[in-house]
Formats: structure tokens, sequence, C-alpha cells
């Protein structure tokens, strides 16, 4: 085979729009197709690690980027699977505080005003302290809030609680995509962004199943009691595992600048040996950033003029948000006497095919995903565009639609409970795989920015779970199963048939932006504080 004799090359070698990279430098390919796949799995290379640093993240032995994966991955389910826990319990807390379904609802619409809220604390923190204080301050937190919500004398304080719970959860929700792409090759992240979104949207569909149980056996108190436990086991999961993560990767190394914190942190770290055990126990590192705290919290909002970042927080948001409105409507829908009159247990089992949507999605939107981009870039003479990946929102786009369409119609014609539960599997599985791709999009098109990225993210996914939580159940009252679901199927297929456009001129906007006003943002993360 004849192999081109350039180096690798990483991103910013590349004279193109960032995301933009060289994975493959061959030649003539091989026609036999074991050694074409050999070639694809060993030639690439685009992100090169410090080769002098075993402290250098990307260079942790297999191993020991599970375990962190493992750790905050925890995280993200329970934060996941705080959501929708007392969905089924609604009817039971209504009689209870004497208030309507409606208002119960709410329980999950400020849980996600927490996780947003959060987002935005947790963001400029992490960037000034590092990864690791924010995951341990954070399950802390988790712990205290929890128990508040078990002990609630009233609504009022039901509320306030669920609140500062959703406030504590946003590492697990935003901060876990960032930890990825700061252990792993672009071309090995969509696995493991599939991996954190099977755990979310796991977390979405298992914690229904479970409170119900618990629910018609002792009470929804329990279940924020249960939630303390849990709360306590991740702390210690993320105690022992979740070692910090950040790493300073200069554009210029060698060349002597004045240096922030975070470069101080990392030359201290490159010249070590491999750290103890017991060193990556330590609470924190001090300070990463220079910039001050409510610089920091700013800058996302600049990161509101990047299409691409947009497009893929808008496809991010109704992915998971529609998830949080079939939780609210769950209980109106199936255990009203109108409906199909089910019990919370049974009510509860209804989420074994989302379960199982979930694990498909997230195999097909991470393997699959990670396998197309390598395919697309080895045939296009060895470069990346993150483009490529939008092929899976084929997928996406068949499945929620029928998903949906055929959920609300099998309720309202009042067909057998198995018809609505195998949509309620499609709609779990479109939903996982748009997420990860859209995901896996952002951070391929904005790495220098990637924590305030997922900002973004947060805060409009849980913007429109929050709205929907106002008046969704009310809506489907008024308008039955059938329009409501009509009318979000076509909220949601015409949201994704945007994709056509941004796979055309995905690029083009991408060098747009990087040549528009977002500099701002880049030059400030190019002097280390930021991911790559």
């Amino acid at each position: 085979m004849e192999t081109k004799n350039s180096p690798d090359v990483t991103e910013k070698a590349v004279t193109q729009p960032p995301g933009t990279q060289i994975w493959f430098t061959h030649g003539e390919s091989s026609r036999d197709w074991r050694q074409w796949k050999l070639q694809v799995d060993q030639e690439a290379t685009p992100t090169q690690p410090d080769a002098a640093s075993p402290n250098d993240p990307l260079k942790w032995p297999a191993w020991r980027k599970d375990a962190v994966l493992l750790a905050v991955g925890i995280n993200s389910f329970l934060a996941a699977a705080l959501t929708p826990i007392l969905a089924t319990g609604f009817p039971e807390i209504s009689d209870e505080f004497g208030v309507g379904l409606q208002k119960v609802s709410f329980t999950i619409g400020i849980y996600m005003l927490g996780l947003g809220v959060g987002a935005v604390v947790w963001c400029p923190t992490a960037t000034l302290y590092g990864r690791r204080p924010v995951y341990l301050g954070a399950a802390v937190l988790l712990i205290a809030s929890s128990a508040w919500a078990a002990a609630s004398p009233s609504y009022a304080s039901l509320i306030l609680a669920r609140l500062v719970q959703g406030i504590a959860a946003s590492p697990g929700e935003f901060l876990v995509s960032v930890t990825v792409s700061e252990i792993y090759q672009p071309q090995e992240r969509g696995f493991r962004l599939g991996i954190y979104m099977s755990l979310i949207a796991a977390g979405k569909s298992l914690a229904p199943l479970i409170g119900a149980g618990v629910i018609q056996g002792v009470g929804w108190r329990w279940v924020m009691w249960l939630s303390v436990i849990a709360s306590v086991l991740c702390l210690g999961f993320i105690f022992v595992f979740a070692r910090e993560t950040y790493w300073a990767r200069s554009e210029n190394p060698g060349i002597l600048t004045t240096r922030n914190p975070g470069e101080v942190y990392t030359d201290d770290l490159r010249i070590s040996p491999p750290l103890r055990f017991t060193q990556t126990l330590c609470a924190w590192n001090g300070r990463l950033s220079q910039t001050g705290w409510l610089c920091l919290a700013y800058q996302p909002i600049l990161l509101f003029k990047s299409l691409p970042l947009l497009w893929s927080a808008a496809i991010y948001a109704l992915s998971l948000g529609w998830l949080a409105v079939l939780a609210e409507t769950i209980s109106h829908l199936f255990q009203s006497v109108n409906g199909y009159g089910f019990t919370p247990v049974q009510t509860g089992l209804l989420y074994i095919s989302p379960l199982l949507g979930t694990l498909l999605g997230s195999v097909v939107g991470g393997k699959v995903s990670d396998i197309v981009a390598r395919v697309s870039a080895y045939r296009n003479n060895g470069v990346y565009e993150p483009e490529s990946r939008l092929i899976m929102m084929l997928p996406v786009v068949i499945a929620t639609a029928a998903g949906f369409a055929g959920y609300g119609w099998g309720i309202e014609s009042h067909d057998h409970w198995i018809v609505p539960t195998t949509c309620f599997g499609l709609i779990y599985f479109g939903c996982i795989l748009g997420s990860t791709v859209a995901v896996t999009y952002c951070l391929d098109c904005h790495k220098s920015s990637a924590i305030q990225a997922q900002v973004v993210f947060s805060i409009i996914k849980n913007s429109h779970g929050l709205a929907f939580s106002l008046f969704v159940v009310d809506w489907v009252k008024a308008a039955g199963p059938r329009d409501t679901f009509l009318i979000v199927a076509g909220l949601h297929l015409t949201l994704l048939l945007t994709t056509i456009p941004m796979y055309i001129y995905g690029k083009l906007v991408r060098a747009r932006v990087s040549q528009g006003s977002l500099g701002d943002v880049r030059s400030d993360q190019a002097s280390g504080d930021h991911v790559q």
C-alpha cells in the first residue's frame, strides 16, 4: 500500500473551519474489506496527546477512562431519573396537598428549571476550579435537597426542594459530555456519548418503573428517600473514580508566553511522574483560570450567535424535552378512568418499551455513528467533516414521526395498550439517536468552548421542558391525545427537516462562524481554558 510521508495532522494544522480534521494520511486504500477496516481502525489519529506525560487524560489507560465514564455516567443516570420519578405518583401528591394534576406536573418543570440554572452556575465554576470539585460539590447538595424533598410538609416546600435538586443534578446533565471530550479521541466519542445518552434515557425510562412500585407500596416520599441513598452512592463513585480531567493544550507549545493558572497546573503534571491513586483523590487543585467568574458566566451567551450550535441545541432540546412531556402526561392518559385505568405499577411497566428503544438508539447513535464518520472521512481523502454524522438523522425522522403520531392516535382510539407502548419505544429510539448525533456534532464544531456550548444546550432544553410543564396536561385534556401528539410530531418533523440544509451548507456556516463574532470566546479559551 502506498502511504504518504506526511505526519499526523491535528485540526489546528488544517486551514479549514473548526471541526474539519485530517483523520487519515493514507494513499491507496485496500480493496479487501478486512484489510480496509484494519486501515480505518489503525490510522485515525486526529489529536496528538502530550507524548512526554502519562498524566495527559488522552494517554490514560482504557480502564481508567472507562472508570471515569462510569462514575460520571451514574451521575447522569441519577440526574435524568429524578426528572420523571414522581410521575406515577401525581394523583397521590395531588390528594395529599390538595392541588390539581397540572400543578403537580410542575414538579417536573421546576426541576428542569433547576437543571438550566445549575448549568449557568456550575459552568464558570468548572472552568475556574476544574471538573472534579463541581461533581463533588453538586453531589453533596443533591443529597441534602433530596432529603428536603422527602420531608417536604407542603406543596410550596416540595417545589423549592425540586428546584434545588435540579441545580444539584445539573453537572450530571451538561458536564459529562465535556468530560468525554477531554479523555477520548474524536473518533471514539460517538460510542461514549451514546453510552452517556443511553444512561440519561435509561434514567428517564427506569425511574417511573421503579418509582411506581415504591409509590404503590410505601408512598411517594420514599421515592425521595431512596434518591438520598442513590445520591450517597453516586458521591462515593465520583470521589473514588472521577479524577480531574482538565488539561490545557497550548496552540504554540514551546513558545515562552505569560502562563495562566491552568497552564501552570498542566505544566506541573507534564513533568510529574504518574500520579498515585491517593493524589487523584484531592478535591480540587487550585484556580485554573485568571478570568473572573462573572465574565466566564457571560461567555455562553456569545455562543448564541453560532448557527451550528443553535441547531444542535434545538435538536437536543426537543429530543429530550418531549420525553419529559411524555412523563408529565402518562398518569393522566393511562391511570385515569377515561384512560386505560392502570395502576401505578402497570403504568411504570410501560417504560420497558422505552428502555429497549433507548438501548437500541444508543448503539445506533454511538457505535454506528462512529463507523459512518470513519468511513466518510476515509473516502474523503482522509478529511473528516462533522456533517457526515448527520446522515444518522434519517432514521430519527422516521422513528419519531411515526412514534408520536401512533402514540397519540392509539390512545385516542383506545387501541390495545401494546400499540401506544410500541410507539413509546419508537419515540425513545428516535429521540436518543437524535440527541446523540446533535451532541457529537456540536462538540466537533465547538471543541474550544465545549463547556459553554453544553450550557446553551441545557438552557434551551430545560426551557422547553419548563414551558410545556405549565400547560401540557390541560392541553391533552382539552385537545385529546391524538391532536396533541400529531402537533408534537409536526413540530418535531419540521425541525428535523432542517438537517438537510445543515448537511449541505454546514461547512460553509462553520467557516463564517469562525470568521465572525465568536473570536472572543475562542481567544479566551485558547490560553488554555479549553478542551480538545
